[in-house]
């Protein structure tokens, strides 16, 4: 198994928070209706408005939490699905999961950070399903999926192959900084089993959407600038700093 090392994020912690507050807000129009009830009998006009605002600006928050929990729900469990697949690449290998990076104003989080003396990729992943349609150069991409009945739906995500490459960027300006200048790669994984693709990509974007897939191109990829083993070790404490920061 590779060496993993995991920054202290809390993605799980809000998923829970989410949750918790996803059951709060869907019972509490129920009560606030009960109470509204009671009221309107009384011929309590004022505060039946009143409870009828609450009741409508907590509908309100309960679809904004559930979209964010759904959103958090579905990296998580890609995530998870990354981090069971990288395990099964053996020793020789170095793993960095939800690495904060920073350089001057620009700053992200990558999923996984994968180092060997082949090569140093980041990974992204998207556990998105349906049908995903998009092209290297556009902000956003479609992801549209087909329901039973016909129903058919369409949402946009941010486009991934630019999220890499500003990820890449900020990297390579850290390595530089610290005299380890190096070749940096990238690899977009699709997590999810019904995902269907349909990207115009440049030839140098590498994406995967199975784990045979993905263990296939960390076993056999080489960048074009190996690392030499003293410059490896050095890359690798640079990397265990920025992940034990909290």
């Amino acid at each position: 198994m590779p060496d993993i090392y995991k920054h202290g994020h809390d993605n799980f912690k809000k998923i829970t928070l989410l949750f918790i507050l996803q059951v709060i807000l869907g019972v509490l129009p129920f009560i606030l209706l009960v109470v509204y009830i009671g009221f309107a009998l009384n011929s309590n006009a004022v505060l039946g408005y009143i409870f009828i605002a609450v009741m409508a600006v907590t509908a309100a928050l309960n679809f904004t939490i559930t979209k964010r929990y759904n959103v958090l729900l579905s990296g998580f469990k890609g995530e998870k699905s990354l981090m069971k697949t990288v395990k099964k690449l053996g020793s020789g290998y170095t793993v960095f999961s939800n690495l904060p990076v920073r350089y001057k104003k620009n700053r992200s989080e990558i999923d996984l950070l994968v180092l060997c003396e082949r090569y140093i990729i980041i990974i992204e992943v998207k556990n998105h399903s349906g049908y995903i349609y998009g092209n290297h150069k556009d902000e956003k991409w479609t992801q549209r999926k087909i329901y039973r009945g016909g129903k058919t739906t369409e949402t946009d995500m941010t486009n991934p192959i630019r999220q890499m490459r500003r990820q890449r960027d900020i990297i390579k300006s850290i390595l530089r900084a610290n005299d380890l200048d190096q070749w940096v790669d990238t690899v977009l994984y699709f997590s999810a089993p019904t995902v269907h693709l349909y990207l115009d990509l440049n030839d140098s974007d590498n994406v995967c959407s199975s784990e045979k897939e993905l263990l296939e191109f960390l076993r056999t990829y080489q960048s074009p600038k190996p690392i030499d083993p003293d410059k490896l070790e050095k890359i690798k404490l640079l990397f265990k700093d920025m992940c034990s920061n909290k």
